[in-house]
């Protein structure tokens, strides 16, 4: 029944589109823990000699419990295991109803190896006594000195005490019978009733007064048939007595069954889910109990089968909620657990917003842009696995572009610094680059041959461009002249100048598909007015791209 309705749980939330969650660990703990104990009782009875049917059979499904729990098949699991607590349980009645049929057969077969020891005992005292009389008279009847009085005393008091051992020998034969009789009693008390028992006294009694009354032949007769009918009683007394034990043992097992089923039913909070039922299998339990305690076992199996029934209802009604209950707050944590991820992202992406992040890694910060709106978009269609998901490769492409944005930042800062070491040149910071301009007549007027004083800045600057944090940045050569002369010789004379710098960067040993040589001319000043208007704008712009 446990299966059905678990199936019929499970075909609940496929039908209505939620996902069932997986079974409380906790609880399958519990009740690997539980068949473990049953098992382990059953083992203190000596069940596995006794009764290694249902105790094998109880280790196995433990075993498959715990296999299934390593598959991660949770509900099968806790199957297994509930089906060997009641097996065990069911080992260990047995188990019982064994050993106490042993102690009563033993307590009864020492009982009545006393009774018959103690009128064997009786009996030889007799017989002791009769031959010392015999002794006795065979003394006088050789004796000279003794009369035949004394001799008449003697062979009278033989007689007598023929008579009372052979009294003696049909009262121990009578003993077994009444010892049995006993036995019977014994064994079943209940047989104090039946017919057999009356008619079984009776003979006893009339046997009793045959030997008072000497009727020694008939006695002897009446024993014999006694013992047969005293045979079949007690035969009947082992019968009654085996079907009381095994519906005692019934009732006990039911009520085990019960109690397991109840106390599962308390494990998922029965008393809150279904009260009516989870009350009503309680009551019918206790008056399983109160049944079997005035050995109504019939009753007693009766009322633990509803108990079982009730709360077999009771635990699908409560599992049902409890899958419920557990499906909603799985779905709360993994809402709380997207909406925290999608806010988390949305935070970092607007405290880099301000920064040079978006400028330095525009691309990361672009796919860490469009993840956060595909994270939000799945949050809004409920799609928290996706959103949670999104919002985690959008930190990442954030975290890699505050990182890459660090790393460049660092390098421009070091590459500012080494600029400024670089002698007859003035450094600029710009967004993206870092400008370094020279000034000054590095070529004589008109010329493209580089001045001599001017080969230590170029050859610093190479230096500079050399170095490891920045062997890959990309390097503009700008040269500007003055708007005095022809723009278009000022043009060329820019291009020669360009030129000659990249020659020389080369010749010190700077990878020259890094460098790129601009002449402008005039067509880029940066001074429209002024008296030394055509000094600023003769000039040589080294840009270098810090991206």
């Amino acid at each position: 029944m446990k299966y059905y309705g678990f199936l019929l749980l499970v075909t609940c939330f496929i039908a209505s589109g939620c996902t069932v969650p997986e079974i409380d660990e906790v609880m399958l703990a519990t009740q690997l823990q539980d068949a473990q104990q049953a098992i382990n009782n059953a083992a203190a009875l000596d069940a596995e000699p006794v009764v290694p049917e249902e105790y094998g059979r109880a280790v196995k499904l433990l075993n498959f419990a715990r296999n299934s729990q390593e598959k991660g098949d949770i509900p099968q699991s806790a199957e297994f295991a509930y089906q060997a607590e009641l097996v065990a349980q069911i080992a260990g009645a047995k188990a019982r109803q064994h050993h106490a049929r042993q102690n009563a057969v033993t307590v009864r077969e020492q009982i009545y190896q006393q009774i018959i020891k103690a009128h064997e005992h009786e009996l030889e005292i007799a017989r002791i006594r009769e031959a010392i009389l015999e002794e006795r008279l065979a003394r006088a009847m050789s004796s000279r000195d003794k009369g035949q009085q004394q001799t008449e005393q003697l062979s009278t008091e033989i007689t007598h005490l023929k008579t009372s051992l052979r009294q003696a020998e049909l009262r121990l034969s009578l003993t077994g019978v009444e010892s049995l009789v006993n036995i019977s009693k014994y064994t079943y008390p209940t047989i104090e009733a039946t017919a057999d028992y009356e008619r079984a006294q009776a003979s006893i009694a009339s046997i009793t007064n045959l030997i008072e009354q000497e009727a020694f032949v008939e006695a002897e007769t009446a024993i014999s048939k006694a013992q047969r009918l005293v045979d079949n009683l007690y035969q009947l007394a082992q019968r009654n007595q085996k079907a009381e034990a095994e519906a005692r043992t019934i009732a006990h097992i039911s009520i085990a069954k019960a109690e397991v089923i109840i106390q599962r039913a308390q494990h998922l909070n029965a008393s809150q889910h279904a009260p009516q039922q989870f009350q009503e299998a309680t009551g019918q339990l206790k008056r399983a109990r109160q049944e079997l305690a005035t050995n109504r076992y019939e009753q007693a199996q009766q009322f633990a089968q509803r108990a079982q029934h009730t709360a077999d209802e009771a635990v699908m009604m409560a599992e049902a909620a409890e899958f419920r209950q557990r499906a909603q707050r799985e779905l709360d944590r993994q809402e709380a657990e997207a909406q925290q991820a999608v806010d988390t992202l949305n935070r970092k992406l607007t405290a880099q917003a301000k920064t040079q992040v978006p400028q330095l890694e525009a691309r990361l910060y672009e796919l860490a842009t469009a993840a956060y709106a595909k994270a939000k978009t799945a949050f809004v269609n409920k799609e928290y696995e996706v959103a949670v998901k999104t919002s985690a490769e959008g930190s990442d492409y954030l975290e890699r572009a505050i990182a890459n944005a660090q790393q460049i930042t660092s390098a421009k800062s070091d590459l500012l610094k080494a600029a400024r070491q670089i002698p007859k040149a003035s450094v600029i910071e710009l967004e993206n680059s870092v400008l370094i301009r020279i000034r000054g007549n590095a070529f004589a007027y008109g010329s493209t041959q580089l001045q001599k004083v001017f080969s230590p800045t170029f050859e610093q600057l190479a230096r500079v461009l050399r170095r490891d944090g920045f062997s890959r940045y990309p390097v503009r050569i700008e040269v500007h002249t003055s708007a005095l002369g022809n723009a278009n010789v000022n043009r060329n004379v820019s291009m020669g100048r360009a030129d000659t710098i990249k020659r020389s960067l080369v010749e010190e040993r700077v990878n020259p598909e890094r460098l790129t040589a601009v002449g402008l001319g005039e067509t880029q000043p940066i001074v429209e007015d002024g008296v030394n208007k055509e000094v600023q704008n003769r000039r040589i712009d080294i840009i270098i791209k810090t991206n």
